[in-house]
């Protein structure tokens, strides 16, 4: 292959990456999560970064409720909420991260981003493993 075809096939791609990656974005914006209380009595919407944007009572069921008992039952609800937002976003996000980086680590700012840029830059060889897609993927 000519240098000019190898150059096309390289933009070619990044530019596949940058599409993936901008169709991710505007996925990712749009994300919410809502979950009801086991009892039903609430229901509460958390936004892609696990903001909570909705907090619903749907019934009079907690006007009898103790604070206590009202309290735990919204941040459970809020924590499920959280969890199933959480779980979308892995699912959107995973085929974008390279191959070895867990998804959890970047979510929960424990990523060691020398690992993804080390010190000294990466041979071609070591890169194309590293955009190779997941056996099995």
């Amino acid at each position: 292959m000519d240098a000019e075809a190898r150059l096309k096939e390289l933009l070619d791609g990044y530019q596949r990456k940058r599409d993936g990656f901008m169709e991710l974005q505007k996925q990712l914006g749009g994300t919410t999560a809502t979950v009801r209380s086991r009892d039903r009595s609430v229901s509460v919407t958390v936004d892609a970064r696990g903001q909570l944007t909705a907090l619903k009572f749907e019934s009079k069921d907690y006007q009898t409720m103790e604070p206590a008992e009202l309290s735990e039952v919204i941040l459970d609800t809020l924590g499920k909420a959280r969890d199933k937002v959480r779980g979308e976003a892995r699912q959107l996000m995973t085929p974008f991260l390279p191959q070895g980086t867990a998804f959890d680590e970047l979510a929960d700012g424990k990523l060691d981003w020398s690992k993804l840029l080390p010190e000294k830059p990466r041979t071609p060889e070591e890169i194309r493993k590293l955009l190779a897609p997941e056996e099995g993927s």
